[in-house]
This record gives structure tokens, sequence and C-alpha cells, in this order.
């Protein structure tokens, strides 16, 4: 069948008869005061086939949800057959545009327009008219342009209400929500909130459940502080509980929806001559809790909507509440019972092979040995270092070298003013000339007495003397040997006095070295003499030094800590090695088992712990 565009619309006009006008007023009559959306479409699509003439008979579809169109009226009657308008309400439905569709001369004439809010298609209706002029049926797509007007407005008294119903809903949850934030308890909350649930809802009770196991436990009841848990009447909660948790789904008895109901035998037979209903509380698409709301009277719908909108909230705090109130075993078997679950699960393999791997692991840890090495700080020194002290008390009068200096044998690290050992060298120098004029004077006289008198003066000046002589070759301090200068610097103060035996430098050899490891007093029971290790010194760190304990020496502080320092010796002696290079070395203490070496420190502390508070 040809079809033409529908075109502008303009204002329908038509004539009436006083039986028409009656029978119009009738109808507006019938329209103004429709209660229900059925009779709001009957009266209307009456209307509309009384202003469009000669309408042999009429069919509004409207969207039903999920894309499916039903008949919402019929005219004349609803037992007329208006099968044969479906293929033009399919096409004006798909091609959302006014369609006229026409057949044979004289044969029907089927006007169709779509029905659409905001841009949806919200239905189609269609007439069967009397053949007429294409002027006449472009009047009739006019009328029905205008008269959808009245549709779209019923539409959005519906989407107000459903608008004002959800936001009513919203702020009733909201409001419950806020009661069970207040509370930090599981206990306390769960009474706040079937107490505001019962006077909210003008309920009898309120009953509020929590999932143990797979099972709903009673731990709310409004109105009630204590209640027994084995008696029947809370078996039979509970087990009206556990059917709402089972189906994961709104269960109402008397049902509203009979040929939507969910099972509700548990429901049936704890309602008795009441109405009861319970819905899910769930968190992350699991059911956590059950709320049962009880009164005389059956529950609509939209009261269930209601209860929903709350649980809806409710679920997410409420199982943080009941983890807080959990004890640690409790929240170790879930653990455990979700691993299970997540094992048993063919669609989790990586799982699996993850668990597999974690036992292997497990079970080296366990069983394989491994090398045991104790740790300790270390520090290289010389293995000889040779002091250089003031051999007299005097001055300093030049020091040519510092700490960091590669000096060599005999090389002068410090010299000593000496210009009142020259002085006294030229007194004892004087008297010894003095006395042995007086002795060869003796001698000439035969003065026996006299020589020998003078002889012991001569003898002492000449000791004297020679300690002057020894003390003028030691003013100047030589290095021992070939090494590097460890300690002092006296560059700053030369001229000032320095005493007898004052350390004034530490020499170490370049080709003598040895290793002073600090080892925690824990750890001191593992070494022995002889036990090899490795060092890393920083200034070395691509390299480690292989060394031998030779020594274990007496404790001292470090830091705050006891520490005992374990001499060793270095496998190598021609490594660019400087006394005072620090770095960590590690001694071979055995085999131990892994577990062992990662928690023998623990252990340790837990038993000294122990025994110095045990009694």
């Amino acid at each position: 069948m040809p079809s033409s565009a529908y075109s502008s619309p303009s204002q329908p006009s038509g004539r009436s008869s006083d039986a028409g006008q009656a029978r119009a007023e009738a109808l507006w009559g019938a329209f103004a005061s429709a209660l229900t959306a059925a009779d709001f479409c009957s009266s209307w699509l009456s209307l509309q086939c009384l202003q469009v003439a000669d309408v042999r008979a009429a069919l509004l579809l409207l969207e039903q949800g999920g894309g499916t169109f039903v008949p919402a009226a019929v005219w004349p009657s609803e037992q007329t057959d208006v099968s044969y308008l479906a293929p033009a309400a399919q096409q004006c439905l798909s091609e959302r545009q006014g369609k006229l569709l026409r057949g044979q001369p004289g044969a029907l004439v089927i006007v169709a327009y779509p029905v659409e809010l905001d841009g949806q298609l919200q239905g189609a209706v269609v007439l069967d008219v009397a053949e007429r002029a294409d002027e006449a049926l472009q009047a009739v797509l006019r009328q029905l342009h205008w008269g959808i007007g009245w549709i779209e407005t019923l539409f959005l008294r519906r989407r107000n209400l459903e608008d004002a119903q959800t936001l009513q809903r919203a702020r009733s949850a909201l409001d419950v929500l806020a009661v069970a934030a207040e509370q930090a308890r599981l206990p306390a909350l769960a009474m706040a909130v079937v107490n505001d649930l019962v006077s909210r809802f003008a309920c009898d009770r309120v009953a509020l459940g929590i999932d143990r196991r797979g099972r709903a436990r009673l731990l709310a009841l409004s109105h009630s502080a204590f209640f027994e848990k084995k008696s029947q009447f809370v078996a039979a909660l509970e087990n009206a509980m556990d059917e709402a948790l089972d189906q994961r789904r709104s269960v109402a008895f008397p049902p509203v929806d009979v040929e939507d109901a969910a099972m509700a035998i548990a429901h049936r037979d704890f309602a008795a001559t009441r109405a009861v209903c319970s819905v899910v509380l769930s968190s992350r698409g699991v059911g956590v809790g059950v709320l049962t709301f009880e009164r005389g009277a059956p529950f609509s719908g939209e009261e269930i909507h209601g209860f929903e909108a709350v649980s809806t909230l409710l679920g997410p705090l409420l199982e943080s509440r009941v983890e807080l109130h959990r004890w640690f075993a409790g929240r170790l078997v879930d653990q455990a019972r979700d691993r299970w679950r997540h094992l048993k699960d063919p669609r989790r393999p990586g799982f699996r092979v993850a668990l597999a791997l974690g036992l292997v692991l497990l079970l080296g840890v366990l069983f394989l040995d491994g090398d045991y090495r104790v740790s300790a700080k270390a520090v290289v020194e010389g293995e000889v270092q040779r002091a250089a002290v003031a051999p007299f008390d005097g001055f300093l009068r030049d020091a040519p070298v510092r700490a960091g200096f590669l000096v060599r044998k005999g090389q002068v690290l410090a010299t000593l003013d000496d210009r009142d050992l020259l002085v006294e060298r030229q007194r004892w120098l004087s008297e010894r000339g003095q006395h042995e004029g007086r002795y060869r004077d003796a001698l000439s006289k035969h003065e026996r007495a006299n020589a020998n008198v003078a002889l012991a003066q001569v003898q002492e000046a000449e000791a004297q003397l020679a300690l002057v002589e020894e003390k003028l070759l030691r003013a100047q301090i030589v290095a021992p040997f070939d090494g590097v200068v460890v300690s002092g610097d006296l560059s700053q103060l030369l001229g000032s006095p320095v005493e007898h035996g004052k350390l004034l430098f530490e020499v170490a050899p370049l080709d003598a070295y040895r290793v002073i490891l600090k080892v925690e007093d824990r750890d001191i029971r593992d070494v022995r003499v002889g036990q090899t290790g490795s060092l890393v010194l920083a200034g070395l760190a691509g390299e480690a030094l292989g060394f031998e304990v030779h020594n274990l020496s007496m404790a001292e502080s470090d830091d705050g800590r006891n520490v005992f320092r374990v001499e060793a010796r270095l496998e190598r002696s021609d490594l660019k090695l400087r006394p005072g290079m620090e770095g960590v070395g590690k001694i071979n203490a055995g085999q131990q088992s892994y577990a062992w070496i990662w928690t023998h420190r623990l252990t340790d502390w837990l038993r000294m712990q122990a025994w110095t508070w045990l009694p």
C-alpha cells in the first residue's frame, strides 16, 4: 500500500449536531474525571474518533517496558478486532513518523501517528477511516498531532509521580542511613534501625538478621531489648529470613504480584494471619543481612520499593559494622572459606597455580638449608700501626706531613726546636774542658783526691753531653717504614709546646691490613676462629674481599649497642686499600634452614622477653 508523509499540522474543524454535542460533552466529562490510565486512554481515543469523521476502528498502543508495545485502548469497544491495524502500527513505530496507508479505491484507509516524549518513542495511535481527499487526511494527521499532547500529559504525570515516589524513597533511605551511621557498634546500630523503621513505615514489628555462614541469625527486634534465641518464634523468623537470603530477592506474603511472586513457604508459616515482607541487605552483590517487616494489612508494591531502597543503602554500612564487631578468629574463618571457594572455582585456574607455587615455596623455606652468614659492620686497619711520639719536652718547629700522606722510611715527619739543646751542648762542652784542665793540674801536683774528683766531673759532663747529642739526633721525628700517616695533623700547632711522650703521628704500612668486624652480642655465639667470610667496602662496592677470622676480642659499646671486635685477615694484600675504609662483612657460620635464618632473631627476642616478664 502506498504511503505519504505527514505535513504541517493545523487545527481540525468539524460539524456537530445536538446529539453529537451531547455525546461530546459526555466524553469530555469522562476524560476530565478519569482516575486510571486505562480510563484516560479510552476516553481520549473516543474523543479523537469523535473529532475525526467516519472512523471505523481505532487502536492506541503504549510502551509497557523493555520495548514492548501493548494496546492501551480500542475503539469503538474492547471486543473490536483491530488485528488488521497491526502492520500499520509496526511500520509507524519503526519509522517514527506519521503514515497514510491506502488500498484500492473504496478500500480501507489507515492513518497512523507515533507518540513521542523527549525524543523517546512511547507508542502509536492508528485509525481506520473512510476514503477522503488528501487534504482531509492531512487534517486527520494534524488532529492526531494536537491530540497526542494529552497523552504526553499522561506520561508527564506518570513520570512526575514516579519521580516523587523515588525522591520520597531516597529521603526515607537516607534518613535511616543517618540514624544507623550515628551508632559505632553493631548491636546499637541494629536496635536503632529497627526502631526507626517500625515507626517510619507504620509496622507492628521489624526484625534485622545478619548472615552467619550462610544462615540468617536474628540480631535485633524492634522495641525488644532481649529475646530468646532458641524460641520457636525466633526459629520461624530466621527460617523466613533464610528463604529471602536463598532467593536473593524480596519476599512478601501475601504476594503483591501473583505471577512474579517469590517462593514464600516459610513466610506463610511465619505470617499466620499477618502480612510479612523480607528484603535482603546486599553489599558488593552478596547478601549480608535481612530486614523483615510485619503488620496486619498487606504490603503494597510501593512500600516494598521503599524497603528495598533502605536495604540498598544500609547493606554496605551493616557489612562494615559486622566486620568490626567480629573477632579475629571469625574473620580468619571467613577468609579461609572465601579462599576455599575460589580454589574450587573452575574459572580461577590462576589461583590454584599461585597456591601450588606458594606451597612449594613454603616447603622449600621450611626444609631446604641455606648458607647462614653473620653480618657486621667492618673497618680496615693497618696490621701494624707505629706511633711517633715526642722524644722530650720542647717546641714544635716544623711538621711537613699530616694524616693521609704517604711517607717513605726515614722521611721527616716533624722537627722540634733544637736551639736550647745547642746552647746546652755548648755549656756542657765548656764544663768538660774546665774539668779536664783541673784533672790535668791535679795529676801534675800529684793530688790524687782532687784528680779523682775532677775525673768524675769530666765523666759527668761527657754523659750530659752524650744525652744532649742524642736529643739533637731525635729532634727530627722520622717515619719508621714506608706507609701512610693514619693520624696526626700538627700544621696548625707550629711553635706550640709538646710534652715528652705525646702522640704526634700514627703510621701504618701499605701492604699489611686487618679487618675489624663489629659483631653484635646476639650473633657472637655463631662466630669461631678460622671461619671465612666476604667483605664489601664502600670504596670498592663492586668487589667482594675474602677474609679469615683470626681473633675474637673483648666487647665494647658502639652507638649504644654492645658489640664484639672480631679481627680477620684479608686473603689478598695487593689491594688499593687505606686504613679507615668501612663496609659490611659477612661471616660464613654454616648451614641452616631458611626458616631459621629468617626468624631466629625474632624467636630469640621473644624468648628474652618471656624470660624478662614471666615470673
